[in-house]
């Protein structure tokens, strides 16, 4: 087994089988350096043709809380601000695009709650396996804001417009069990038995023929691509709510809390 344990992404390979584990403070969120190691860590993976499956964990009680709350707080107080974030929203949809584009199999391991950019993280996997005392969602409109890093367009497509209703614009927190009932996660178990879960779903990828791996992904990702308007949308509309008085004033209120 080789490894890797610097900040804030840990990556591993034991065979066929990659592990990402999320390590960025309490609540594993995703700043710059993050999605960086994410892209590098794709990059690395990619370079060896014998992995199957990447699974991505946390040695958090989350799995990730998404986007660093402050750093977003700080940024909205000038247009250069403004513009950093901007950039930042730019690279969410590189890493998340590089890992959707990995020809192994993808499992987020979600022990703990998936919110906002975390949750679009596990939404660029092949696979979602939930505990059931987690909980999921993409709450960006109470701070108002919205999914900036493909949330609005993969849940969209994973489960319909209704959910992604349910989920965006009415803001509920889905558990573990739920998740599984509307289609946002294949599997739920309870959260002691997940990494047993996860690595029997491991285990029977690596069973299967890597070609034919490989080559149905290529297929499922072909009809299951994310348009250039709708990540563009979402750029342009988070960009010009990170310039209003609302978001500002919800963010920091909620920063208070």
């Amino acid at each position: 087994m080789t490894q890797n344990t610097e900040n804030p992404i840990a990556l591993s390979f034991d065979g066929a089988v990659a592990t990402m584990t999320l390590q960025n403070g309490a609540m594993n969120a995703l700043d710059d350096a993050a999605l960086e190691a994410i892209i590098g860590a794709c990059d690395a993976i990619e370079a060896r043709p014998q992995t199957v499956a990447l699974r991505i964990r946390s040695e958090r009680r989350v799995f990730s809380a998404g986007a660093d709350l402050s750093l977003v707080n700080e940024r909205m107080k000038s247009d250069e601000g403004v513009a950093a974030m901007v950039e930042t929203v730019r690279r969410f949809h590189r890493a998340y695009d590089r890992l959707v584009a990995l020809p192994c199999a993808t499992i987020a391991e979600i022990g703990g709650h998936a919110l906002g950019g975390g949750l679009e993280l596990a939404l660029a996997c092949d696979f979602r396996v939930a505990a059931h005392q987690a909980k999921l969602g993409l709450p960006e409109a109470k701070v108002g804001l919205l999914p900036g890093a493909g949330g609005t367009q993969r849940l969209t497509t994973l489960c319909g417009a209704g959910i992604a209703a349910r989920v965006i614009l009415a803001g509920d927190l889905l558990d573990g069990k739920e998740a599984e009932r509307v289609g946002l996660a294949q599997w739920s178990v309870d959260a002691a038995d997940l990494p047993a879960r996860v690595d029997a779903l491991t285990a029977q990828i690596g069973g299967l023929s890597p070609d034919a791996v490989r080559e149905s992904k290529k297929c499922i990702n072909v009809a299951n691509a994310m348009s250039a308007q709708g990540a563009q949308a979402e750029i342009e509309g988070l960009a010009k709510l990170l310039r209003t008085d609302e978001a500002r004033r919800r963010v920091a209120s909620f920063l208070t809390k």
